[in-house]
């Protein structure tokens, strides 16, 4: 009783800002074709499709570059894979070769025409660049271009979740090999285009100042049919959600398309003023557990700790509107639920008889996203929590280049725990989920716990895409508790009312973006 009235107490004391309510004034549509958005903090990497890795740059990325497939945009959760660059393919029986039949009539932003050839240096230079991303064409052998318009991609080994690997917003996107050349430099054009961009998307970057803020200008001579409402899409830098919501409710901000506070949600949900979106994603909330470390090196002490919180308070504390607990280890719609169903545990009394076994006051650390206030408030309310149970619990918060550098570098010198209550595998494959969380190389394994069984069977899950295999991993990760997931977590974003085509323009495996050029005035 005691740890849920702390619980309870800590709750209200950190969800007492403002935010959203009906006393937002109202925004007139813009006549000048421009569509004010904004990031809170810096994007933190180049807008470059092959080093960038993370969630609000997609906004740019994503309108800026294409690959030869993607997910459909709008909001279905089977997240179908539809035509882009590509309009049609065959793939062998044994999933190792893939055959492109390419769109014709597209030009690169330089004017460069779209042709077999770019295929090829795209996926040589992401291999060359060899940023997060390189890993989904790893693969590949061999790159054999039939005619200008027909591609085969031959891997060396069968892999079932090639296309999911092209449809990620993190997949190989097209870049001008004039550009690519011309600007190669000792880089391979990273540095210009930190700055530039050598896409075919509907949009074309035209500033890019770290810090301060980018924009997009439509692509005049963008292959699709739609013509954008939005010419212009401006997206300054703020450095405090507050602000950017200030922004937001006097109409100089037209959308917040993430990172808005648990604790203003229920206030835009009830305005009058703006609409708010849930939107599905397959964004999770994870529990890293730091096997590294003496106190969690043991995975019953793991396990203790992780099914001994109760997830579904904490969800409905943190994640308002936002968030539900779990049903499985994977993303919701990844695997069919009938194979991958998971309920979350709740046992107070393990987490009592563990806690109980180690010295007094014994020390925990809890880790949390710089910037992310639902991470914090989560960490605060599970360190009140084990304070209550006799636990010198702190909880504190790391620089991204931290959980991205020295976590997986040194995980003896990270966290004990590291709260993550939204983040997202790079696609809808089961795959690209187990593999970046739980494999040792995995892109999110920022403790470094993994298992070689998991692992295992991950790589024959990957090479004949049985959706049972995918569930023995994920009941193994499971078992060693390596980061397992608490929550499913869904887009929430925020605009003006006069914003149409919110809906069909989100894509459910894109975070912090929309679709740009499906937009309009209603």
């Amino acid at each position: 009783m005691r740890a849920a009235a702390l619980l309870a107490a800590l709750a209200v004391a950190v969800t007492g800002c403002s935010g959203g309510g009906d006393d937002a004034s109202t925004s007139q549509a813009p006549t000048d074709g421009v569509l004010r958005l904004g990031f809170l903090n810096d994007p933190g990497q180049p807008p470059d499709p092959d080093i960038y890795y993370a969630g609000a740059g997609l906004a740019i990325t994503t309108n800026v570059y294409e690959g030869l497939v993607r997910y459909e945009a709008g909001n279905s959760t089977e997240a179908e894979i539809v035509p882009l660059l590509a309009e049609s393919w065959e793939v062998s029986d044994d999933n190792s070769q893939y055959t492109f039949h390419l769109r014709e009539g597209v030009t690169f932003h330089d004017g460069t025409p779209f042709t077999a050839d770019a295929v090829e240096a795209s996926i040589q230079r992401r291999l060359d660049v060899d940023g997060g991303p390189a890993y989904m064409v790893s693969d590949v052998a061999q790159v054999d271009t039939i005619d200008d318009y027909t591609v085969t991609i031959t891997l060396s080994a069968p892999n079932s979740a090639f296309l999911d690997y092209l449809a990620s917003p993190y997949g190989l996107r097209m870049i001008s090999p004039t550009i690519l050349s011309e600007q190669a430099g000792d880089d391979y054009a990273q540095t210009y285009l930190s700055t530039h961009d050598g896409g075919t998307g509907p949009y074309t970057l035209t500033k890019a100042e770290v810090d301060s803020g980018y924009e997009l200008q439509a692509y005049d001579g963008y292959w699709g049919d739609e013509e954008p409402t939005f010419t212009t899409i401006d997206m300054p830098v703020y450095t405090e959600v507050s602000a950017m919501q200030l922004a937001l409710e006097k109409g100089d901000l037209h959308a917040m398309l993430g990172q808005i506070p648990n604790a203003s949600r229920e206030g835009y949900v009830n305005s009058d003023a703006l609409s708010a979106y849930t939107l599905p994603s397959f964004q999770v909330g994870v529990f890293y557990m730091n096997p590294n470390r003496e106190l969690l090196a043991d995975e019953s002490a793991r396990k203790a700790l992780f099914e001994g919180i109760d997830w579904a308070t904490l969800i409905d504390q943190t994640v308002m509107y936002s968030g539900k607990p779990s049903e499985g280890n994977y993303p919701e719609g990844a695997l069919p639920a009938d194979v991958d169903s998971r309920e979350l545990v709740y046992d107070p009394d393990a987490l009592q008889e563990w806690v109980s076994s180690l010295p007094a006051g014994t020390a925990i650390d809890i880790g949390y996203t710089a910037g992310s206030s639902d991470a914090e408030q989560m960490s605060n309310l599970i360190a009140a929590q084990l304070q209550a149970l006799g636990m010198n619990a702190t909880a504190a918060s790391h620089q991204t280049s931290e959980i991205y550098g020295s976590f997986a570098s040194d995980p003896a010198n990270a966290p004990d725990v590291f709260v993550s209550p939204g983040t997202w595998p790079d696609s809808n494959n089961a795959y690209m989920h187990g593999h970046v969380f739980w494999d040792a190389d995995g892109g999110l394994n920022y403790l470094q716990c993994s298992s070689e069984d998991v692992t295992s069977l991950l790589t024959e899950a990957l090479r004949t895409g049985d959706a049972e295999t995918y569930a023995q991993a994920g009941d193994a990760a499971y078992e060693h508790m390596c980061n397992p997931t608490f929550a499913w977590i869904s887009d929430f974003m925020v605009a003006q009312p006069w914003l149409a085509g919110v809906e069909d323009a989100h894509n459910i495996a894109a975070p912090y973006t929309l679709d740009f050029n499906k937009l309009s005035i209603a």
